[in-house]
């Protein structure tokens, strides 16, 4: 049983496919949704377990429903990096076991672990396997600072939904 790196359902059958000529590996409800074909000469991941891949999904892809900054009225902590980290210490498990528990690559938990903004399909993969919450309650009454020492500049999308809450 492998993780289908299309929806992240984690223990289904998966099937080797090509999309956009990258191979991925997808279930059987995510082949038939985005119409994809089986690879002939393709080795599943259930039958290689040391062949571990996944996107990794580093960014939003701006489509609705794909921003892993803000899912729903949650967005993800600040401190996602740090959360990860500790939650797997306290485990005491290595970021290669990580990786293999949640069927995903070292460096995705590498890179997780220094900041950089994981898919949703990790962070979901992450919360479950760790039993840490890296999505919070976003804060209505949010004031953003605009200068130095900022942390950083206000975005034109910063700016609109400041505007779209005065409203």
């Amino acid at each position: 049983m492998g993780s289908c790196e299309i929806c992240g359902s984690s223990k289904v059958a998966t099937k080797r496919a090509s999309s956009n000529g990258r191979d991925v590996l997808a279930c059987e409800i995510c082949m038939k949704a985005a119409g994809l074909k089986p690879n002939i000469t393709g080795v599943s991941l259930s039958s290689n377990p040391g062949n571990v891949r996944g996107f990794g999904g580093y960014g939003g892809l701006g489509r609705s429903g794909k921003d892993i900054m803000v899912r729903d009225e949650k967005e993800l902590a600040p401190d996602f990096g740090q959360r990860v980290i500790d939650a797997r210490r306290k485990r005491g498990i290595e970021q290669r076991d990580l990786a293999r528990a949640i069927s995903e690559r070292i460096n995705i938990i590498q890179r997780v672990e220094k900041g950089h903004h994981p898919g949703d399909p990790v962070i979901k993969k992450l919360e479950r396997f760790l039993d840490i919450e890296l999505m919070i309650e976003r804060s209505p009454e949010e004031q953003r600072k605009v200068g130095p020492g900022a942390g950083r500049a206000m975005t034109l999308g910063d700016y609109i939904q400041d505007a779209l809450r005065k409203e």
